[in-house]
């Protein structure tokens, strides 16, 4: 591993970068880690942020794939400081590192961080590593710590610009459930299809943002006596964040957010046993492949779980899904999952 580039060097690629214009947040990420990594002559960078008390790796750069949790590297350790950067020149040859998982199990070697902070405080890590040692020149860090509080910035506006886009949704979403009864199906009294689309707009931009999941389960359900009263029971039995809508024709769909199909095949127990129904079809919604990735709305998503469904009249459709998955067949729930695959997966960009 060859040594990074000269203090000279590395200020006029700094002021080259600050004189660029970038389109989108993730351009300015992308090409900030591959900066360090090129001046810096490391094996990678990696910008990770700070949610609910963990790291969360959001993009990466460099020739060495990263696939690591962030938690099990130095990262912790810079959130722990007063603000400077964490350098560590050789883990393997230092006593204070080298029974760190961050050297026995990733094999990280050489490594600075330094924090992202905004306004309110540390929101994340930025660090370079290498499996080579070396020894860290102050420019080196400096230029680490001058990209950290570039990137704090940006991260502090997009969270500002992500929280008014939210608040925005969800009061279109109130004014239009106060306005258009159509939101509200008349035989059941639960969320209509034309909710769910309102829904979609305030939600699936955000678990986008997130790489969250989510699990759909749909079935048909004829009308009876009680049917209403059960799937009452059942809407008042579920989280706040679930949502059941009556997609008509005897037809419901469950929505399940930041749900695994493992998690999710318990919920979905209790559903067929509170509403005595046999047959479902269900599926994951995944932001990371297509047609989910690119749909504004459920219904690919939608569409799969109803060709899944073994009591629902229509026969199941090919497609790129993949039943034999893990949780592929629950009982009488009968999963259809994407299988990722070169076509709908994302392609070799380093955003997560």
């Amino acid at each position: 591993m060859t040594e990074g580039a000269s203090g000279d060097d590395h200020l006029l690629a700094l002021g080259a970068f600050g004189a660029t214009r970038f389109a989108t947040p993730g351009d300015l990420f992308d090409q900030g880690l591959g900066l360090l990594v090129r001046q810096l002559g490391v094996d990678r960078a990696v910008l990770a942020s700070l949610e609910d008390g963990r790291l969360e790796a959001l993009w990466s750069a460099g020739p060495a794939p990263f696939s690591h949790d962030p938690n099990l590297n130095f990262c912790p350790q810079v959130l722990g400081r007063s603000g400077s950067a964490l350098a560590i020149g050789d883990a393997e040859a230092d006593p204070a590192w080298r029974g760190h998982p961050a050297w026995r199990e990733l094999g990280v070697r050489a490594y600075v961080g330094a924090q992202l902070r905004d306004s309110a405080g540390a929101v994340g890590v930025l660090s370079v590593q290498s499996g080579a040692g070396r020894t860290w020149r102050p420019a080196e860090v400096a230029l680490v710590q001058t990209m950290a509080a570039l990137f704090g910035r940006a991260l502090e506006v997009e969270a500002l610009k992500a929280g008014l886009t939210q608040a925005k949704e969800v009061l279109d979403l109130t004014a239009a459930v106060m306005e258009d009864h159509a939101l509200e199906s008349a035989r059941t009294g639960l969320p209509s299809r034309r909710y769910l689309e309102v829904w979609c707009k305030s939600h699936l931009n955000l678990a986008r943002r997130r790489h969250e999941t989510m699990a759909l389960a749909t079935w048909v359900m004829p009308p009876g006596p009680g049917r209403e009263k059960l799937l009452a029971r059942l809407a008042g039995s579920l989280r706040g964040v679930d949502l059941l809508v009556d997609l008509e024709r005897d037809r419901f769909l469950l929505v399940l957010p930041r749900t695994p199909p493992a998690g999710a095949a318990l919920v979905l127990e209790r559903v067929r046993e509170t509403l005595g129904i046999k047959a479902m079809g269900a599926t994951l919604w995944n932001p990371l492949l297509n047609p989910d990735r690119d749909a504004p709305t459920l219904q690919p998503a939608i569409h799969r779980a109803q060709q899944a469904d073994p009591g629902a009249p229509a026969p199941g459709a090919p497609g790129a899904m993949a039943p034999g998955a893990p949780g592929a067949d629950d009982g009488e729930v009968i999963w259809a999952l994407l299988e990722p695959s070169r076509a709908n997966i994302l392609g070799e960009t380093s955003q997560w």
